[in-house]
C-alpha cells in the first residue's frame, strides 16, 4: 500500500485536478484575450517584475553627494551583488565570492546556535552568565550583518533589483529581512542597558530566537519565500474557483460529520466506576445513553466526550482528515460513507488549490521547460543559433 497502492489509487484524483484547473485557466484566458501575460512577462508579475523590465539598459542616476560618492556605490554594489552578465548568470570576483561563502555560514551557523543554545545542558555548560560564548557569536554576527544591511542600504542607488532606490530595496522582502536580523539584538540591547529586560529572564529568551529568523536571508542564495506573492497572483483565477469549492467540502462533511458523529458511544470515555454496557435499562452503562448529555445526567461529571462536540470541533476533524491523516476512524455507518466520498473524491478536490500553487511556483520561478529554452535563444540572439 505504501509503496504502489497509494499512488495508483490516487491517479484519478490527480487527473479531475489538473482537468478542473486546465477548464478555469482557459476559462480566464478567453476572457482577457489570448495573452493574459503583458509581454515579455511571467505568471504572477506585478509592479516590481514591470519595473523591473523597464529599467533593462538604464544607468543608474548619479548621486547628488558627486562623483566620488558615485564610484563607491559602484563599487560597493559590485561586491555585494555581483556583476551580470546575462540573464540570470551572475560573475563574482574572489573576494565577494568569499564574502558570500562567510555570510552563508555566519547565517547557518547563527540556527544552530539558536538550536544548541535551547538545549539546558549545552547552555549549562557553556555558561549561562552574561558575556558567555553564545552572546559574544550573536554580537559579533550582529555586527557582521549590520555591516551588510548599511552598506546594500549605501549602494542600492546603483543596485538594478533595488529599482535604484535606496527606499525600494528597505521596503522590500530583503531589506525587510535585513532589517529584522539584527534590529531585534538593539533593542534587547537597549531594555538590558536601561533596567527593562533581565539578561538572563525567560524574556530575553524572546530576543534570541528572533534569530532563527535569519534563515530567510538565505534567500539572497536561493529563491523562496520572496516569490510568494507572484505565486498567489499568479494562482488567482484557479484559487477562486477551487477555493470555494474546498470551502465547501470541508464544511459541508464537517457538518454530516457532526450530525452523523454527534451521539457515536465510540467517542464517549467514562470513569471506570461506569460499566461500559449493562443489560440492565435501570443502570445503563457508558455506551448504552444515546449521548454524553444523557450519560452526565445520571453520572453527573463521569462522562466526557472530545471529538464531534460541536461544529468547530468537528471542523477541526475534518481539516485534518482532508490532509490524509485520520486520528479517530471508529464511525457509525453513515460517517463511514462521508469517510469514503473524502478518501475518493473529496481530498482530492480539496487539494486542487495546494496543487495550483505548485504549477504557478514552478512557472514563477522559471520552470516552464519550453518557455525557458525559448527565452535563452531570444537572449542570446542569432549568433547563439
Amino acid at each position: 500500500m505504501v509503496i504502489a497502492a497509494v499512488g495508483v489509487v490516487s491517479i484519478p484524483s490527480g487527473l479531475i485536478a489538473s482537468g478542473f484547473v486546465q477548464i478555469v485557466q482557459s476559462k480566464n484566458k478567453v476572457k482577457r484575450g489570448e495573452d493574459p501575460i503583458s509581454p515579455g512577462g511571467r505568471a504572477g508579475d506585478d509592479w516590481y517584475e514591470i519595473h523591473y523590465r523597464t529599467l533593462e539598459g538604464v544607468d543608474p542616476p548619479p548621486s547628488p553627494l558627486g562623483p566620488k560618492v558615485d564610484e563607491w556605490q559602484h563599487a560597493v554594489n559590485k561586491f555585494l551583488n555581483g556583476t551580470k552578465i546575462s540573464g540570470s548568470h551572475t560573475q563574482w570576483t574572489r573576494v565577494s565570492y568569499a564574502s558570500r561563502v562567510f555570510i552563508f555560514a555566519v547565517i547557518i551557523s547563527n540556527v544552530l546556535a539558536v538550536l544548541v543554545e535551547s538545549i539546558p545542558r549545552i547552555d549549562k555548560a557553556v555558561g549561562n552568565q552574561a558575556g558567555n560564548f553564545f552572546d559574544v557569536f550573536e554580537a559579533f554576527s550582529v555586527m557582521i550583518f549590520a555591516s551588510e544591511y548599511i552598506l546594500r542600504l549605501f549602494c542600492a542607488p546603483k543596485n538594478r533589483e533595488a529599482l535604484y532606490s535606496t527606499f525600494i530595496y528597505a521596503t522590500t522582502f530583503f531589506g525587510i529581512v535585513d532589517l529584522l536580523s539584527t534590529a531585534p539584538w538593539f533593542v534587547q540591547e537597549a531594555l538590558i542597558a536601561t533596567g527593562r529586560l533581565n539578561a538572563g529572564g525567560d524574556s530575553a529568551k524572546i530576543f534570541r530566537l528572533f534569530r532563527i529568523f535569519r534563515i530567510l536571508q538565505l534567500e539572497d542564495f536561493i529563491t523562496a519565500f520572496s516569490k510568494l506573492d507572484n505565486v498567489f497572483r499568479a494562482s488567482k483565477d484557479v484559487l477562486k474557483a477551487t477555493g470555494l469549492m474546498a470551502l465547501i467540502i470541508w464544511v459541508g462533511c464537517g457538518a454530516l460529520f457532526f450530525i452523523f458523529e454527534e451521539n457515536n458511544p465510540n467517542w464517549r470515555v467514562c470513569d471506570a466506576s461506569i460499566p461500559l454496557s449493562t443489560p440492565d435499562p435501570n443502570q445503563p452503562g457508558c455506551y448504552d445513553f444515546g449521548s454524553t448529555a444523557a450519560c452526565n445526567q445520571i453520572y453527573p461529571g463521569l462522562c466526557t466526550q472530545k471529538a464531534f462536540t460541536d461544529m468547530p470541533n468537528a471542523l477541526y476533524y475534518t481539516a485534518v482528515f482532508l490532509g490524509g491523516e485520520w486520528g479517530v476512524v471508529d464511525f457509525t455507518w453513515p460517517g463511514r460513507m462521508v469517510c469514503l466520498f473524502l478518501c475518493v473524491i473529496g481530498i482530492g478536490l480539496y487539494a486542487i488549490p495546494i496543487g495550483s500553487l505548485f504549477d504557478s511556483f514552478g512557472a514563477v520561478l522559471g520552470m516552464g521547460g519550453d518557455d525557458d529554452e525559448e527565452e535563452e535563444r531570444a537572449e542570446e540572439g542569432p549568433e547563439g543559433k
